[in-house]
């Protein structure tokens, strides 16, 4: 006898004849069973990858966060996001990430990221509640204002407290090192701006 209805999620496996589906026979939810169906969290714990292979869940029970038959409403992924450790998945906020606030004074909120436009697995991008496959390269998510010039190593010259100015660059360890009157001409001088595929674009390589 079902102790209770699935939730909605689960709801397709609703009946006595789909038990064994995530339960060992006459024992509790087995876990490889659960990873049978989420083939996404499976494949980023068989490589170390995210929150599921942190020190908080690796060797946890799935059952113990993610448990059911509490009804079709119930919400098996529950957690604080204000509270949430996001360096657990491998990826530290820093700077306006964490802050919670733009440059330009828009509130950041998990969603401002997490959305299925920036999902860059296509086989995950109808899951529109997911926090799952965003990369971690700047610009998956920002504009690339360089238009390809610069490369796609954002963090060599900024920092996600501000984008301008670009305070990791260093002029002397460039092919082209500053010196004499060079040092006291604006960048704008000889960094030009234009329009470039119907953007504003600053030209930095090649000048």
């Amino acid at each position: 006898m079902s102790p209770g209805d699935l939730s909605n999620a689960h709801k397709d496996l609703e009946g006595i004849s789909n038990c064994t589906k995530c339960h060992d026979l006459g024992n509790k939810v087995s876990n490889a069973k659960c990873l049978d169906c989420h083939k996404e969290i499976k494949s980023r714990v068989d490589r170390n990858e995210g929150y599921h292979a942190s020190w908080e869940v690796k060797g946890k029970d799935c059952a113990k966060c993610h448990s059911d038959h509490h009804g079709r409403k119930f919400d098996m992924v529950r957690f604080d996001e204000s509270k949430f450790d996001h360096q657990l998945t491998g990826y530290e906020l820093t700077g306006r990430h964490k802050s919670g606030w733009s440059s330009k004074g828009q509130k950041i909120d998990c969603r401002s990221c997490h959305k299925p436009d920036l999902i860059v697995e296509p086989e995950l991008r109808s899951h529109k509640e997911t926090f799952l496959g965003l990369s971690q390269a700047c610009a998956d998510c920002h504009k690339d204002v360089h238009q390809k010039t610069l490369g796609r190593d954002c963090a060599k010259c900024h920092t996600t407290e501000e984008f301008n100015p670009a305070k990791k660059f260093n002029h002397d360890k460039s092919d082209f090192p500053l010196t004499g009157r060079h040092k006291e001409v604006a960048c704008i001088e000889c960094h030009k701006k234009e329009v470039r595929n119907g953007a504003e674009f600053q030209k930095f390589d090649g000048v």
